[in-house]
């Protein structure tokens, strides 16, 4: 959960096989607008980099997502994207946006969108 309102740093790890990460962004709507986020250090090929992104949490609901651009401008997809290309089934290799939904208590639970 999340403690309290006010300001509340998210940070993750973003990835891409085959290439550098070149920029994170970061929603806190469910995709409706994205922000840029900060990322740690210089990323190199093929290797995770770290980013944060300061947030000021009011106690509203919020769904909050990150996605990933690697060097080649190859954009972390949607679930929807990644379904309507992929079989229905795709399991391997799934590499979606992931939704965290954060409750007015707090509470944080993955939610599909």
């Amino acid at each position: 959960t999340i403690p309290g309102s006010g300001f509340q740093e998210i940070s993750g790890l973003a990835w891409s096989g085959a290439r550098r990460i070149t920029r994170v962004e970061v929603s806190v709507d469910g995709g409706s607008s994205w922000r840029d986020a900060q990322l740690d250090g210089q990323p190199q090929p093929k290797a995770a980099v770290r980013f944060r992104f300061p947030w000021n949490w009011n106690r509203s609901p919020a769904l909050l997502q990150s996605r990933a651009t690697d060097e080649k401008g190859n954009v972390q997809p949607t679930r929807r994207m990644y379904k309507a290309e992929n079989a229905v089934d795709g399991r391997f290799h799934n590499n979606t946006i992931v939704t965290w939904g954060i409750g007015a208590d707090g509470s944080v639970k993955n939610v599909f969108i």
